[in-house]
């Protein structure tokens, strides 16, 4: 068996002034195309060392908060409980705005992470052939509390100090918006997918031309320049005049079920009177196209030769679909014959501790790390 371990200090649970994941508003959403054109009002200047600054006399955000504080200062200082949601709002678009004006100038210094993304259908990808299959050792699925970028760089950096054959970037998982490049990121929304937005280039691979996307599609981005801190770190930036030091990951996007049917399913709980109320997908339709959406993720994984994987609560946050029965899906899917034979090194979900109640709560983490934590693949 393959493990990996990396070290995330002490179990992580959110801070009480962390913002919670909101829900996206397909109609207050705003997209991004081929060609991000700032819109902050910000002066972006890239120095002749290589660094980069803004213009606080032109930045939107001069007048929001003390010179001295730099916009990424500010969104820890925005995110109190005594803040309301329209002060956060506007900080992180401030995010979104300096993101999209940096990324240019960062991205022609580094031209080994062009911001390249594909469209992937089920006519593309066909069922994983066993004779290209690596038959790497099992390997123990874990489940963490982190955030997918943090997740991703550290399965990176652990990576270059033990026997690891997969020398292409990590590949993670982003829980899209099937209508939107970046969901609502510039409009400063929450969810998955824009936070790795506000810190990465992943906005410039997702061309406009491949939305809507189809129930089976799926965006593959290869290369993926992260430049910024999380937002528990203030999204502060990381060190621009160094490109080469920038992480790089894949990225994999495509969109759970938006809102589905749900129904309570009553489990008698083992040796006990209790009986527990899971909720599940109504309609086996949309339990079946979940199922499809996982393979379809697996298979762009593997057919682009990715070993070391990080996945997520699939549409378990904004999309309101029933955890329990996803965790089911993937541990579903993993079982099946295609997925087995060792096909990959590593695979980690990082998933958030939305309710703060650990492995044995009903939050994501709970639900996914009782499912799934130790399932060897």
């Amino acid at each position: 068996m393959v493990q990996t371990v990396l070290n995330f200090g002490s179990s992580r649970s959110l801070k009480k002034n962390t913002p919670q994941i909101i829900r996206r508003d397909p109609d207050e959403a705003s997209s991004l195309g081929d060609t991000l054109l700032p819109d902050s009002g910000m002066d972006y200047k890239m120095e002749n060392d290589g660094s980069s600054r803004l213009d606080s006399q032109t930045s939107i955000a001069s007048t929001d908060w003390p010179p001295s504080q730099t916009a990424s200062e500010a969104t820890q200082a925005a995110l109190s409980p005594a803040q309301d949601a329209m002060k956060r709002r506007k900080i992180l678009r401030c995010i979104a705005g300096e993101t999209s004006t940096f990324l240019p100038g960062i991205l022609e210094m580094a031209p080994w992470a062009p911001p390249n993304g594909y469209l992937y259908s089920p006519s593309k990808i066909s069922r994983l052939n066993a004779k290209y299959c690596p038959h790497f050792h099992k390997t123990s699925i874990r489940i963490h509390n982190a955030d997918s970028l943090d997740t991703a760089i550290a399965l990176a950096n652990c990576s270059r100090f033990v026997t690891v054959r997969d020398k292409k970037p990590v590949c993670v998982l982003n829980m899209a918006n099937a209508f939107h490049a970046g969901g609502g990121w510039k409009n400063g929304a929450l969810a998955q997918e824009e936070t790795l937005c506000y810190r990465s280039s992943l906005s410039f691979t997702l061309k406009l031309r491949y939305y809507p996307l189809e129930d089976l599609q799926a965006i593959y981005s290869p290369t993926v320049l992260v430049i910024r801190k999380s937002i528990d770190d203030g999204h502060g930036l990381l060190s621009l005049n160094k490109p080469e030091e920038l992480p790089v990951v894949s990225v994999i996007s495509i969109a759970a079920l938006c809102e589905p049917k749900l129904a309570a399913k009553k489990i008698p709980v083992p040796n006990s009177s209790d009986v527990h109320v899971k909720e599940v997908f109504r309609n086996v339709a949309d339990r079946d196209l979940t199922k499809d959406k996982i393979r379809m993720i697996l298979r762009t994984a593997a057919y682009n030769g990715h070993r070391r994987l990080v996945l997520g609560a699939l549409g378990c946050g904004a999309f309101l679909n029933p955890r329990e029965d996803v965790a089911d899906c993937f541990a579903e899917v993993f079982s099946e014959n295609e997925f087995g034979g060792g096909w990959w090194e590593s695979i980690i979900f990082a998933v958030m501790d939305d309710l703060e109640e650990g492995k044995d709560g009903d939050g994501n983490y709970g639900v996914f790390y009782r499912k799934l934590h130790g399932m060897l693949v």
